[in-house]
């Protein structure tokens, strides 16, 4: 199978599997007691104004019109509007996305440059100390909850260093120094829990590689360590770790929401918080669909990239 007819598969199987979760939160949210409406006006609504408000809102019609109405919207690319600000949905979700994706690539990307070399180094000093010393921390990171690290980042960095801001978020917009000095903590908060996971995988898959036969025969060959190491060795090694990492960004995104709290980061996980207290139906839906499209097609990036490493698997799954 060629990578443009896989790139198409995928991308039809990624936009169905949203397409089932947009069904699945559109029925949610409506199963949510309430009244969208009433939490509007307030509780001393009148009802004939909490009718004219739930006609303008489109709640007054049937669930199946609603749901036809929604889905033509949203094969246009239309979000809706928020009942409670009126802003169209994309324009709140977008200018609520960049300190949370600022935040989840940075923090990614301390993970992977903090976790590949300590496996590689605890995978090539196995039973040394560099070995115990890696594994320790990457244990020690696994078990702290992001939020945590972020509190104390806040209290020891943040106090430390006055030049790193320890509350709210400054646009990439405004210059790269601000824009770093506001997300470098919140970024290292949520990376060091991601930056042991991935050290562990890191780790057993070199030591699963290095015992490999090919290994081996490299040595044999008298080929440079480094060269093996590096170009025969880690190589193979990354493959499964991309694959953590991909599923890993996609979660760590879901997992900012209690670091935008520590830091008083107004990102995407507070927005659906409040949309979801509010019964902000349209926020909601938006918000879910955005999360699921950054998953399937994380997922699809992350097989692509696989396949770059190893161009001997074949598009389509074969080896």
């Amino acid at each position: 199978m060629g990578l443009k007819r896989y790139v198409a598969k995928r991308t039809l199987q990624a936009l169905g599997v949203v397409y089932v979760v947009a069904t699945a939160v559109f029925v949610a949210v409506r199963s949510v007691p309430g009244d969208p409406a009433r939490l509007v006006l307030g509780g001393n609504a009148e009802p004939d104004e909490l009718a004219a408000v739930r006609a303008e809102l489109g709640l007054d019609q049937p669930i199946h019109v609603q749901y036809y109405r929604w889905m033509a919207d949203l094969a246009r690319g239309d979000l809706g509007d928020s009942i409670y600000t009126g802003q169209s949905v994309a324009t709140s979700i977008v200018n609520a996305a960049e300190p949370t994706l600022s935040i989840g690539l940075v923090g990614i990307t301390i993970a992977i440059l903090v976790a590949i070399p300590a496996g590689v180094v605890s995978a090539t000093r196995r039973d040394q100390w560099e070995d115990y010393v890696a594994t320790g921390v990457a244990f020690l990171g696994i078990s702290m909850p992001s939020f945590w690290i972020g509190i104390v980042l806040l209290l020891t960095v943040g106090t430390a260093i006055p030049a790193i801001p320890s509350f709210g978020y400054a646009s990439i917009s405004e210059g790269i120094v601000p824009w770093l000095s506001h997300v470098i903590l919140p970024a290292t908060a949520v990376g060091l829990p991601y930056a042991g996971i991935i050290t562990r995988m890191t780790r057993s898959s070199m030591l699963e590689v290095l015992s490999e036969d090919y290994m081996q025969t490299a040595r044999a060959k008298g080929l440079p360590p480094r060269l093996i190491l590096f170009k025969h060795g880690l190589q193979n090694a990354l493959m499964p770790v991309v694959t953590v990492a991909g599923i890993l960004f996609a979660l760590l995104l879901g997992g900012i929401v209690a670091v935008e709290m520590v830091f008083g980061v107004q990102g995407f996980g507070r927005l659906l918080i409040r949309s979801i207290e509010r019964q902000d139906f349209p926020i909601v839906q938006g918000s879910v669909i955005v999360i699921s499209i950054i998953f399937v097609f994380m997922n699809l990036f992350v097989d692509l990239l696989y396949m770059s490493i190893n161009p001997k698997i074949k598009y389509g799954g074969g080896a």
